[in-house]
């Protein structure tokens, strides 16, 4: 027991007098020291099995005899932990036994019945619900809730992307952090079992995630009806068990629904649901992130902010809705966030003023008003100046195809995009050969030909010489070694990756001072590519 908790108990007239001496050696609680001697567990463990893996490596053809050594060896932990000697070298060893047998169950399980059925899932699932039940360690109880839900719902993917499987789960995990991980006695059995279930909660959407716009993608438009609807029916069935965590919230803090207070948060639990329909996990994230809140737990806020943002930028990055989509869809997220905060903002300092009935003023002063109002102001003069600059080159500037050589490769951060090398890079390069200009960083203009149907070539590197008809300038750079036109890449629609297979020519439109943006592709005849240009 620590001081500041005997402090506490006593000032609530818990206790009496000063706190009883320790009789633990200290040196059994440095986190150094355990580590160590864990890790050495586990290493005597690694050894000793792989002696003893040379002498049985007959069984493993034998199904129901893997089955057997894999119970003794659950049995023999079992009763080590039920002595329960406290000690982190033992402790870890025999953990690491115990997940021998476990997968020697399993694997025998399968062997004996030659993997012809994943519903033998079910008989490890309740297995491992078994050992965790009678295990007394607190890592082994972890692992094995954690391996009986991976057991129990990968055996039946429509539960797992179906969102039926999480929202189990969630509610599951609710309970336990509200109800059940309390007073110490219940937290050493439940509080295992909770952590578990978060991060299978969490695991179970990155699984939908992956079933659905993964291995299933393909066969979704002619799956079942379950299939089809997907996404959003476990986006449903999540926001369902976080209208749940709210409501069990306003219960444990004694908040009336249909009080101000009430209301106010049903209206932001309502606003964060809206939100977070479109992203499949997102919710399951917030779910956590607030039980984690509720309960000031830094590993619970840990997890559901890191799988908050993860779920995020997969659905940013994903690549089976375009672009646009997802920008509008995003954009309006955060519309009603915004819209949720004002409101929620106005209600509540409304409150507050007719509570007490004094005026909030505002902190900022009239000139720091100004000055934000002057940022904005030329922020959003330069932004439309720039704008303006660009769509007067479109409108007015002379189109010169450049000959090109694409690569398109798959970024997953990025999207699909072609990485652009111009036949006229290598030309420029070889007149600046005998160069001195240091060209890491060097920027200037080349004179181009342009012939009758806007094709471009080469003509000289531009020095304030006096240009011939059907000539124009280009502005070029070479960054890291490449010659650059305007653009290194030119992004495309997801899915149309085959038809910018087909790409000669890129269009330019390129300014009297030589300033160029690129507008579309062009097959070999100049004929237009896609939808992707600037008009």
């Amino acid at each position: 027991m620590s001081e500041s908790l005997w402090h506490q108990l006593k000032k609530h007239q818990k206790v009496k007098g000063e706190m009883p001496a320790s009789d633990q050696d200290e040196t059994e609680n440095i986190w150094y020291i355990r580590l160590i001697q864990g890790l050495a567990g586990w290493l005597a463990a690694i050894f000793l099995m792989g002696f003893l893996g040379l002498g049985i490596a007959g069984l493993f053809e034998h199904g129901a005899a893997m089955m057997v050594l894999g119970l003794v060896i659950n049995v023999a932990a079992y009763g080590y932990y039920k002595i329960d000697r406290n000690s982190d070298f033992f402790e870890q060893m025999v953990l690491a036994f115990s997940l021998t047998g476990q997968f020697l169950f399993a694997f025998g399980l399968f062997v004996l019945f030659d993997f012809k059925s994943r519903h033998w899932l079910v008989v490890v699932g309740f297995y491992q619900l078994l050992l965790m039940w009678v295990m007394n360690h607190y890592l082994h109880r972890f692992l094995s809730a954690w391996f009986a839900i991976i057991a129990l719902f990968w055996g039946f993917e429509s539960l797992v992307y179906s969102g039926v499987g999480s929202a189990l789960v969630g509610a599951v995990f609710v309970w336990l952090w509200l109800d059940k991980c309390g007073w110490q006695a219940e937290r050493n059995f439940y509080e295992p079992i909770a952590y578990a279930l978060g991060l299978s909660l969490l695991q179970l959407n990155v699984q939908s995630h992956a079933w659905l716009f993964g291995g299933f993608y393909r066969n979704r438009a002619a799956g079942s009806w379950l299939m089809q609807n997907a996404d959003w029916l476990s986006a449903l069935l999540n926001s369902v068990v976080l209208l749940y965590l709210v409501y069990r919230l306003a219960l444990e803090y004694h908040v009336k629904l249909s009080s101000q207070s009430g209301r106010l948060l049903v209206l932001a639990a309502l606003v964060l649901l809206f939100s977070a329909m479109p992203v499949i996990g997102l919710s399951s994230a917030l779910l956590v992130l607030l039980v984690g809140y509720a309960r000031q737990n830094v590993v619970l806020m840990v997890m559901g902010g890191l799988a908050l943002l993860g779920f995020v930028s997969w659905y940013y990055y994903s690549l089976h809705i375009t672009l646009l989509n997802k920008s509008l869809i995003l954009m309006v997220m955060g519309l009603v966030l915004l819209f949720g905060y004002v409101l929620l903002w106005r209600l509540w300092h409304g409150k507050a003023v007719k509570s007490d009935d004094t005026k909030v003023e505002s902190t900022l002063s009239s000139w720091q008003k100004w000055a934000a109002a002057l940022t904005l102001l030329v922020a959003l003069v330069g932004v439309n100046h720039a704008i303006w600059e660009k769509e007067t080159v479109l409108d007015e500037g002379q189109s010169v195809f450049l000959e090109l050589a694409p690569v398109d490769p798959r970024s997953i951060m990025q999207g699909d995009f072609m990485r652009l090398r111009f036949a006229m890079a290598n030309s420029i390069r070889d007149a600046h050969r005998t160069s001195l200009l240091d060209l890491d960083h060097h920027q200037g203009l080349a004179i181009v030909n342009v012939n009758e149907q806007g094709v471009g070539s080469f003509h000289d590197l531009y020095s304030g010489q006096q240009l011939a008809p059907k000539q124009v300038l280009m502005q070029y750079r070479q960054r890291h070694g490449r010659i650059q036109f305007a653009t290194n890449a030119f992004f495309f629609q997801e899915g149309d990756a085959q038809l910018f297979d087909n790409a000669k020519f890129g269009e330019f439109k390129v300014a009297e001072d030589g300033e160029l943006l690129l507008k579309a592709m062009y097959d070999h005849n100049l004929k237009l590519l896609g939808n992707n240009r600037l008009d």
